[in-house]
């Protein structure tokens, strides 16, 4: 059963990404994120590693994926200040990945809740001057 249930999560993921718009891929993003910090906490009290370390590499690639996917050119100042952000919370999850300190996982967290928010709460005539703008690229 466990198992039908996480096919059905992957494919639905999955076929959620498939009709996103890049703002919605970002927000999933940082759901995913949010959501291996949280199995990786779990794993850490369980002492499952394997688990933890599944889930915390999982964490640090989204994080790079948003790293490289900031548009240097058109801001180049608050991009590199959320590159080298980014890069604090993977360095920060290395780190628990052989501490096993779960309150850097709240670290973490917090540093990235406010973000994931405010990208959540972007009016939806911001989005669509955003999308013009990637189109006229």
């Amino acid at each position: 059963m466990r198992s039908n249930m996480k096919q059905y999560q992957t494919i639905n993921r999955e076929s959620g990404i498939i009709s996103a718009d890049p703002h919605t891929i970002i927000s999933m993003l940082f759901s995913g994120i949010f959501e291996s910090i949280s199995v990786a906490r779990g794993a850490i009290d369980r002492k499952d590693f394997d688990t933890k370390s599944k889930q915390l590499n999982k964490a640090m690639s989204i994080l790079r994926s948003l790293q490289y996917s900031l548009d240097m050119d058109s801001e180049p100042k608050i991009s590199a200040n959320f590159f080298e952000l980014y890069g604090y919370c993977i360095d920060v999850l290395t780190d628990v990945s052989v501490s096993l300190d779960c309150s850097k996982l709240d670290e973490v967290g917090e540093l990235l809740k406010p973000l994931a928010d405010a990208w959540k709460n972007i009016p939806e005539n911001d989005k669509q001057a955003g999308f013009a703008l990637l189109n006229a690229k």
